[in-house]
């Protein structure tokens, strides 16, 4: 390996903090906000993980696959008789689908962009 493929821990938090300066204010500006409203860590993720999606690109599958895990654990926790803790998985695995999907359109579009642009 050359001198150049390794970094040192601290050079690569620098240099993400010099490059996403705007995009760790966001985020953080994030979790205050979530704080704020006196939202639990769970909801806080989940708005994290929104913002995320937006400020850099996560691909919708990746986005998908909580959405499938909670909508899966819904109807288990159904039959376990645990209705408040279903709806709640039902609201989470929501939310992901939104973003999967809102995802997956702004895929469809840059994708389109660009079979226009060549």
């Amino acid at each position: 390996m050359n001198a150049e493929n390794t970094r040192s821990p601290e050079t690569v938090f620098t240099d993400l903090w010099h490059h996403r300066r705007v995009d760790a204010v966001i985020l953080i500006a994030g979790v205050l906000l979530g704080a704020y409203f006196d939202w639990n860590i769970v909801e806080i993720f989940i708005f994290l993980v929104f913002l995320g999606s937006i400020l850099g690109p996560i691909p919708s599958r990746l986005l998908a696959v909580p959405a499938l895990f909670f909508l899966a654990a819904t109807p288990i926790l159904i039959w376990l008789a645990r209705e408040e803790q279903a709806e709640t998985f039902a609201v989470y695995a929501y939310y992901f689908l939104a973003m999967a999907v809102i995802r997956g359109i702004v895929e469809l579009r840059n994708g389109r962009d660009e079979e226009l642009s060549t």
